[in-house]
């Protein structure tokens, strides 16, 4: 996949639209409540500060506006390392940025595009950070799940790894839009094709999802995760890359990851 993104990267370069970059100069940390955590990922190369430092959070919006003007980083295909920290930018508790950063290589990515990043950067700021607990829950029951999406999604200073809203239908289908421009902006054709279902479907409810998108030449293909309900997925026969299937499907169990509860506060809430 990384050779792939390469590849698709290196040809839009003669289009000379990348560049360095302040790669979180979108974010306005004026508006809302801010807070940016730091999540430690396996590594076969594990270095000591995930250890010490562990997962951290930080609110402090001086810190956060500095280092939007201060990451103004320069493009790099040197990525063929893992990950050693996820970071996540939460507004008013809702993820809005992930950017995942390996320390050995020293280089940071966002939306598949990699930039040169010094470590001793990431120390600078991280060490101003505090510690934080977080819980990884494994549901065998979708109701159970879904009532821990709601409990949770209530509960004050507390952040998803991922993305959970899905786990509040029963399954999901997926669906692909195939052969755009390859300039087409993606956050307009998500509007369009989330009213599109609902047109289909004669309904809103459901919970649309970019599962991912690739470059074929001058082409853009995405596919799309329509979580949902069994009934309303038939609505779309026809238009199905996938059929209908439980979250539970070939698996076990589903599993969550909250940020900023133990276990104790979890269970303790989901008593209430």
């Amino acid at each position: 996949m990384k050779k792939l993104f390469a590849i698709i990267f290196t040809s839009l370069l003669s289009f000379s639209f990348v560049q360095a970059d302040h790669i979180l100069a979108d974010l306005d940390f004026s508006s809302g409540d801010w807070a940016l955590v730091g999540v430690p990922v396996h590594n076969y190369r594990m270095l000591p500060i995930q250890k010490d430092l562990g997962t951290f959070i930080t609110k402090d919006l001086d810190l956060l506006e500095n280092i939007q003007s201060q990451w103004d980083l320069d493009l790099t295909f040197d990525d063929n390392c893992d990950y050693h920290y996820s970071l996540k930018f939460y507004q008013n508790g809702n993820l809005v940025r992930t950017l995942s950063l390996n320390l050995y290589c020293g280089y940071i990515t966002l939306d598949g595009i990699s930039y040169s990043f010094h470590p001793n950067d990431f120390s600078d700021f991280a060490n101003q950070a505090k510690k934080i607990s977080w819980s990884r829950i494994s549901f065998r029951d979708l109701g159970l799940l879904r009532k821990a999406v709601v409990t949770l999604d209530q509960t004050p200073e507390v952040y998803w790894y991922e993305d959970v809203q899905q786990y509040t239908y029963s399954g999901f289908c997926m669906i692909n839009v195939n052969g755009l421009p390859w300039n087409t902006d993606l956050d307009s054709l998500y509007q369009v094709v989330n009213d599109k279902v609902a047109a289909r479907t004669r309904s809103t409810d459901f919970y649309l999802q970019k599962y991912f998108h690739i470059y074929q030449g001058d082409q853009l293909f995405v596919r799309y995760v329509v979580n949902c309900e069994e009934y309303l997925a038939q609505r779309l026969e026809g238009k199905l890359t996938l059929d209908w299937r439980s979250h539970l499907h070939n698996r076990d169990s589903v599993w969550i990851l909250a940020i900023g509860i133990d276990q104790k506060k979890y269970h303790s809430l989901m008593r209430e």
